[in-house]
C-alpha cells in the first residue's frame, strides 16, 4: 500500500481564489519603476538623453498601464470566480484536473471576453481548446450531412446557368418578445446536454417536480442514458414523480433513521451505483432530499457524499457519470459536503413568494453573485407558476414556466389531484409543518441554537471585540469546544444554517448573534 494520491494537490476554493487574488495585485509596477528611473539615469550619464528619457518613459507608462489593470483583474476574481486565467502552468494543470476542462474553459471564455490579459499557458491552453472545438464542430457537420446523403458542394461550371430553378428556402421567423430576457427553458437548458447540477430550494418550492419533468426530458432525449436514484424520503404522495422513469430507486427514509444507518445504506448504494455505471457506459446520479442525507452523513462523520460529488466532477466526464444533487439550502457545511465537492456543479435554485424572507439570508452563500430580493419578487409574480430560478450558467434569475405536476398532490393548495388517492399517506403532515421543521440543522448549529435558547431573547453575544463590541467569554468557550472558534469557514456556514430557520439574527460585521 503505497500513499499515491492523484488528489493530493486539490486545494479548497478559498485557497484558489487568494492564490488568483495575489497574482492580480502583482503586477511588477516597482521594477517597472525603478528600471525607468535608472534608464533615465543611464541616458543622462552615457550623454544619450534622448534615448534615456524614452526608455524612462516607456517604463514607467507601462507600470501605469498595469495598475489600471488590477481592479479589473481583481474584479474578476472576487466578484466572478474567475481563477484560471491568472495561474501558471503548474497551478493551471493542478485546476483543470480538480474542477474539469468544461468549468475552466468557461472561465477563461468569460475573462477573454472583459478584455483581461490571459497568462501565457493559460492563453495557449485556451485557443488550443478553441481550435480543437472548431475541428471537432466541423468534423461533425460533415459526418451528419453524409449520414442524411446530403451532396458535399463541388466546384464546376455550369453548363445552362439559366436552366437552374431557383432554390426555395423556408425561412424561418424568430420574433423576439419582451419576455425573452427574464424567462429561461430550465428543463431544455438541464437536459440537451446532461452536465452536474446543484438544485437549491426550500420545502415547497418545487424541486421535486422540476426533477421529474427534467428526468423525462432525459429519457427522450437521451434514451440510452440509465438514471440512478437515491431518494432520502420515502413519501408515497411523491412517488409519481420518479415510477417507470428512473432506472433504479434507492430510497430510505432518512428522518426517522440513525446517522450510522444513513451512512451504512448510502456507501453502499454509492457501490451499487458504481458498479451500475461500469455495466452501462455510465449513468446518472441523482441525490434527492441531500440536506437530511449529508447532515445524517455529516453526523457519523462518512465522507461518502464529498468524495463521491469530487469524484464524478473531476473524473466522470471520460466514464458518462454525471451527477444532480437536490438540496434545501445553498450552505455546503448543512448538506454534508465542502466546497471542493459542490462549487463544481452548476446551481439551479427556485424560490416562491412564501419563501423569499429565507431566500434574502441566502445573500452570504457563495453559490450566488449579488442579487436584489425585491428583484425576484418581481419575477415571481410574472410567473405563472409563482415562482423563479436561477441559473448558475448565466449567473442571472428568470421568471419560472409552468411545469407538469407528475406527483399525486398539489402542495400549493394542499389537497389531491383530482380523483388520484394513495393508499399510504402517513406522512401527509409534513405538507403542512412549519417552514422551520423542514430546516434540519447540522450537529454543531443545533448545540449553538441550543446554548442560545437558554439565554434571553434579543441579547447580542459576539465571538470577537470590535471598537464598540465586546467578547462573551462564555459565548467564545462555547464555540471553541464545538471547534468552530478557530473555522471561521465553518463558524459562518453555522450561523447562517441558524439564520435560515429565521429564529436568530447575525450582526452586520458577522461576529455577533442573537436569538429573537
Amino acid at each position: 500500500m503505497t500513499n499515491f494520491d492523484p488528489q493530493g494537490d486539490f486545494k479548497d476554493i478559498e485557497h484558489w481564489e487568494l492564490i488568483a487574488e495575489r497574482k492580480a495585485s502583482n503586477t511588477g509596477m516597482a521594477a517597472k519603476i525603478i528600471g525607468g528611473v535608472l534608464a533615465g539615469g543611464a541616458g543622462i550619464a552615457f550623454g544619450v538623453e534622448l534615448l534615456g528619457g524614452i526608455a524612462a518613459v516607456w517604463c514607467i507608462k507601462s507600470a501605469w498601464d498595469a495598475s489600471k489593470n488590477i481592479g479589473k483583474r481583481l474584479r474578476l476574481v472576487r466578484d466572478c470566480g474567475c481563477n484560471a486565467f491568472l495561474l501558471d502552468e503548474d497551478q493551471f494543470r493542478t485546476y483543470v484536473k480538480q474542477f474539469g476542462e468544461e468549468t475552466v474553459l468557461e472561465e477563461l471564455s468569460f475573462a477573454s471576453y472583459t478584455g483581461a490579459e490571459l497568462s501565457p499557458f493559460a492563453e495557449s491552453w485556451f485557443r488550443t481548446c478553441n481550435l480543437t472545438l472548431k475541428g471537432y464542430s466541423e468534423q461533425m457537420a460533415l459526418t451528419q450531412s453524409v449520414a442524411l446523403g446530403v451532396q458535399q458542394p463541388v466546384l464546376s461550371v455550369p453548363t445552362k446557368i439559366g436552366s437552374a430553378p431557383e432554390p426555395f428556402v423556408q425561412t424561418q421567423v424568430d420574433v423576439w418578445s419582451s419576455t425573452d430576457e427574464f424567462e429561461v427553458d430550465i428543463v431544455g437548458e438541464m437536459t440537451d446536454r446532461i452536465s452536474n447540477i446543484f438544485i437549491v430550494g426550500l420545502g415547497g418550492s418545487g424541486k421535486g417536480m422540476l426533477l421529474a419533468n427534467a428526468l423525462r426530458e432525459v429519457k427522450r432525449k437521451h434514451p440510452d442514458k440509465k438514471i440512478f436514484l437515491v431518494n432520502g424520503k420515502v413519501d408515497p404522495k411523491e412517488s409519481g414523480y420518479f415510477d417507470g422513469i428512473v432506472d433504479v430507486e434507492k430510497p430510505l427514509h432518512c428522518e426517522s433513521a440513525k446517522p450510522q444507518t444513513v451512512a451504512a445504506w448510502f456507501e453502499a448504494a454509492m457501490k451499487d451505483y458504481d458498479a451500475f455505471a461500469v455495466e452501462h457506459n455510465g449513468a446518472l446520479l441523482v441525490i434527492d432530499e441531500g440536506t437530511i442525507i449529508g447532515a445524517r452523513l455529516k453526523t457519523a462523520k462518512c465522507t461518502a457524499l464529498t468524495d463521491k460529488l469530487i469524484g464524478i466532477t473531476s473524473c466522470g466526464g471520460s466514464s458518462g457519470k454525471n451527477v444532480w444533487f437536490v438540496a434545501q439550502t445553498p450552505f455546503v457545511g448543512a448538506n454534508g459536503s465542502d466546497t471542493s465537492g459542490i462549487s463544481q456543479l452548476t446551481p439551479i435554485v427556485l424560490v416562491t413568494s412564501n419563501n423569499l424572507s429565507v431566500v434574502d439570508s441566502w445573500k452570504r452563500a457563495s453559490l450566488f453573485k449579488k442579487f436584489d430580493t425585491e428583484e425576484i419578487g418581481d419575477l415571481v409574480n410574472q410567473s405563472d407558476c409563482n415562482r423563479a430560478v436561477y441559473f448558475g450558467k448565466t449567473a442571472q434569475w428568470y421568471s419560472m414556466q409552468k411545469l407538469t405536476n407528475y406527483s399525486a398532490f398539489d402542495r400549493d393548495k394542499g389537497k389531491f389531484i383530482s380523483d388520484v388517492k394513495v393508499a399510504d399517506i402517513r406522512n401527509q403532515d409534513t405538507v403542512i409543518q412549519p417552514l422551520e421543521s423542514q430546516i434540519e440543522l447540522s450537529e454543531n448549529a443545533q448545540k449553538v441554537l441550543d446554548w442560545l435558547e437558554n439565554k434571553e431573547a434579543g441579547q447580542w453575544f459576539y465571538y470577537r471585540s470590535s471598537e464598540d463590541k465586546k467578547r462573551d467569554n462564555a459565548f467564545t468557550m462555547m464555540l471553541s469546544r464545538l471547534g468552530l472558534l478557530n473555522n471561521e469557514s465553518e463558524l459562518e456556514d453555522v450561523f447562517l444554517e441558524l439564520l435560515e430557520t429565521e429564529s436568530v439574527d447575525i450582526s452586520d460585521d458577522g461576529l455577533g448573534i442573537k436569538l429573537l
